[in-house]
């Protein structure tokens, strides 16, 4: 796996406060603890979205063409690992975990790309990865077919809607309304399909980027497209306040209606065939 590397300097000073490092790492969500003679390993899984990257520090530099960087600065052995593939959405919260720990210890970063040692700027490390991602892409386009493309802005939708889907499900549990979470499709075209399930006469979320419901009645399950179900229901749905362009929720006064929609609408048959795919293979 290629990774990209995000090496951490201090000004004039190799000293790292190893008590207050590994406690400030397991007060993130996702991070898990290791350490031997070898190194200190922060192994990170996204709680939702299964991205796993590494802090890690190292008994010798790993830091390439050290010596023409400024000498004011002084490597720490310690940098971030993670896949020159993870998706934008992840990358970001990655570089946001990055930023924290500048701010606590007052380290600087530096990537290969970079010409020397920097204060912390996420505009900075956002471009170079983008640049780095796209060219390692181009180069190596045969390794896009264990992936599935999405556009940036689509793909940011979903994860941030997973991101948040529980969050969401405390909202709505009041109200008695389901949040589904997504099931990622794969079609005997290798063309990925989103889905969710919705059971009948249940006040239901709908996320944005939908392309097949799976609507469960008493003895079978219809398969429906989105798009040909949406238009009929569009004038019942509403937005869900504060939330994602295109997160639609039906409410409680207009569920009559959807509900009778659905009982006389003779949907067209879907021949698909599907088999699930992992979150972890989608990227943009």
């Amino acid at each position: 796996m290629a990774l990209f590397n995000v090496h951490f300097f201090k000004e004039k000073s190799r000293k790292i406060d190893l008590e207050q490092l590994i406690a400030f790492f397991e007060s993130i969500e996702g991070i898990h603890v290791e350490m031997d003679e070898k190194s200190v390993r922060f192994h990170y899984v996204h709680p939702r979205l299964q991205h796993e990257s590494l802090f890690i520090i190292t008994p010798k530099s790993q830091v390439p063409d050290i010596y023409r960087l400024s000498p004011k600065f002084l490597d720490l052995n310690f940098h971030l690992e993670m896949s020159i593939l993870t998706p934008d959405y992840i990358a970001k919260h990655l570089f946001e975990l990055v930023k924290k720990v500048c701010d606590r210890f007052d380290f600087h970063i530096y990537n290969e790309m970079f010409e020397d040692v920097l204060a912390f700027k996420m505009e900075v490390l956002v471009k170079v990865f983008d640049m780095v991602k796209q060219a390692y892409i181009a180069k190596n386009p045969l390794l896009l077919s264990d992936y599935h493309l999405v556009a940036k802005d689509k793909l940011h939708a979903i994860f941030r809607y997973l991101d948040d889907l529980s969050e969401l499900q405390k909202y709505y549990q009041e109200l008695e309304t389901y949040v589904p979470k997504y099931h990622f499709l794969v079609t005997e075209k290798k063309e990925l399909k989103t889905g969710i399930e919705w059971k009948e006469h249940t006040l239901t979320v709908f996320p944005p980027h939908l392309d097949m419901v799976f609507y469960r009645l008493a003895n079978e399950i219809k398969v429906i497209r989105y798009d040909e179900l949406y238009p009929l229901i569009e004038k019942f749905l509403i937005d869900v306040p504060g939330f994602i362009k295109g997160t639609k929720v039906m409410p409680k006064k207009l569920s009559s209606k959807v509900y009778r929609i659905m009982k006389k609408t003779k949907f067209t048959k879907v021949t698909h065939t599907f088999q699930k795919e992992t979150v972890k293979k989608l990227l943009d």
